[in-house]
């Protein structure tokens, strides 16, 4: 391994304003220069040019001298790496071979690591020991990587995602929490080869630099490796800690031509890996680059739509079964994006989620939804979806009743539309919020009934006014399968004293055998598509 860095044998160390310390010394052990943070590290004098660490005996820590000495003598790889405490400072020592005549020394304290990690924090000289870096420190490595030889092996980057990370803060606490970081970080030191970086990136991310190795072999075997280990449970303050980890690869060559985007590619798989494979690795592809890409665009635009209210509402009516009377409409969103056409919610929702927008944009769709139903007849309910994320600011009864006064638009004939997704994540704070709205007069609906994972539970803890089954039930209606679903489901209801809305109803067919078998609403375009505000009265009358 060859690891070159972006300096010259003329350039003096003491102009370079660094985090970790840096001496370019001769095979001798000779002192050339070195930087302000190393003299600060090893507290040396400003006159080291031309001095060895056995000349400094006298101004140095012995155990310093020692240490370093030692480090020199027992190198036999172009590139080793060691930790020891000195002067109650934990120093992870680099020390990198840059010519057949020059050594170049980095030393990093482990204060100023983002994670202090218990492993390192003893002394250790054998060169098989990888440690911890800053992400600084994995920059620069990374920048002033070259092959052994032209055209030879890779540049790898594997970055880590600790799934379900902020669970065990939330849950544990957040001494917990840096303690499985820690303990993680232990794992991960166990399994790499001691020629690999390792850093902790940010949070709960890891990376690893493999230098020079058989690529995409190395990368995937490790990310495998990696995998299976951190899925092992972690005992953290004697309480069971489970978690898993999303991985995401970029290797020099493969997709990626620069090691100025490693990291970036490398972190564009972590995402796609996070959102699409969670718990398994992604290898970077040019299509994610051109996703990243796209999603920019859609935040920029997303912004833009909001601060020029850009979004409409459409209404998809609900109807009684025995007489297909129109009794309610859902309130449904569309964005006619500029240049781009209508852009669908399964888009631009769950984008509009992770930029914090969601709240922003559901309190628009309640006012709207309410002051727009206000001028229908009285008996006519509304009903409007609510995300998952608008509980988490414990705002949304104060919103609902701000739309509600607003608008003048009776409690009774609003519904909330929520999914079974919203209850997994925080149950007792979601319900509770519920509640206090069901108190005020509005009903609540569970959607996409029986696409989850706790349903019973739910309808047990919770009087809900309705139960909608999903249209994947009604479109695949042709089999056994899910005709008995669609039959348990409304008798369910039934017994529970829970009404059922059947959605995605687009047949005659389909409209018969509900109808026969109890079903009591039906949504779906047999009725009507979604139609905007103006053409509700039409379909009323």
């Amino acid at each position: 391994m060859t690891i070159v860095c972006d300096i010259n044998t003329a350039m003096d160390f003491s102009a370079i304003d660094s985090s970790y310390g840096l001496a370019l010394v001769d095979q001798a052990g000779k002192i050339l220069s070195a930087n302000p943070a190393f003299l600060n590290l090893f507290a040396l004098p400003p006159d080291v040019q031309n001095k060895t660490f056995s000349d400094l005996t006298g101004t140095m820590n012995p155990a310093a001298t020692d240490f370093l000495q030692q480090t020199l003598a027992g190198r036999h790889e172009k590139a080793i790496k060691q930790t020891t405490i000195i002067d109650h400072k934990t120093l992870s020592v680099h020390v990198i071979e840059l010519d057949q005549a020059q050594l170049l020394i980095m030393v990093e304290s482990s204060p100023s690591s983002p994670l202090p990690l218990p492993e390192i924090n003893h002394p250790t000289h054998t060169p098989h020991n990888a440690a911890m870096v800053n992400r600084t420190m994995l920059s620069e490595c990374i920048a002033n990587w070259k092959p052994d030889e032209p055209g030879t092996a890779s540049l790898a980057m594997i970055m880590i995602g600790l799934d379900r990370f902020k669970r065990i803060n939330e849950t544990l606490g957040h001494d917990a929490g840096d303690q499985l970081l820690k303990f993680a970080a232990q794992r991960l030191l166990r399994i790499v080869r001691s020629d690999d970086v390792v850093a902790h990136f940010s949070d709960d991310r890891f990376a690893v630099l493999q230098i020079n190795q058989n690529q995409p072999v190395a990368a995937t075997t490790m990310a495998e490796r990696i995998s299976e280990l951190l899925k092992r449970p972690f005992l953290v303050n004697g309480q069971q800690a489970n978690i898993s980890a999303s991985v995401g690869l970029a290797i020099l060559h493969h997709n990626t031509e620069s090691t100025g985007d490693l990291i970036k590619h490398a972190e564009l798989a972590l995402h796609d890996a996070k959102q699409n494979a969670r718990g398994s690795y992604r290898l970077y592809e040019q299509s994610l680059q051109k996703n990243a890409s796209e999603r920019h665009e859609l935040e920029i635009g997303l912004r833009r739509a909001l601060f020029l209210r850009e979004f409409t509402l459409f209404y998809q009516p609900q109807a009684r079964m025995q007489d297909k009377k129109i009794i309610g409409f859902e309130a449904l969103i569309r964005w006619e994006k500029p240049g781009a056409g209508i852009i669908s919610p399964l888009r631009f929702i769950p984008l509009a989620e992770d930029m914090g927008k969601i709240h922003e944009i559901g309190q628009w769709v309640l006012q709207t939804a309410c002051r727009d139903a206000a001028a229908w007849p009285e008996d006519i309910m509304i009903a409007v979806n609510v995300s998952p994320v608008q509980f988490e600011s414990n705002s949304l009864k104060q919103i609902v009743q701000a739309a509600l006064t607003a608008s003048g638009l009776a409690p009774q004939r609003l519904e909330l539309e929520i999914t079974e997704g919203l209850l997994i994540k925080n149950i007792t704070n979601a319900l509770e919020q519920l509640r206090e709205i069901q108190a005020m007069g509005v009903s609540v609906a569970m959607d996409d009934f029986g696409t989850g994972y706790s349903s019973l539970n739910y309808l047990s803890s919770f009087p809900f006014s309705k139960i909608k089954i999903d249209q994947s039930f009604v479109h695949r209606m042709h089999t056994d399968k899910s005709r008995t679903l669609i039959k348990a489901v409304i008798a369910l209801g039934s017994a529970l004293g829970i009404k059922t809305l059947a959605e995605g109803v687009e047949t005659e067919e389909q409209f018969d055998y509900l109808a026969r078998n109890g079903c009591e609403e039906i949504q779906g375009y047999l009725l009507s598509k979604p139609v905007p505000a103006e053409q509700i009265r039409a379909l009323i009358s």
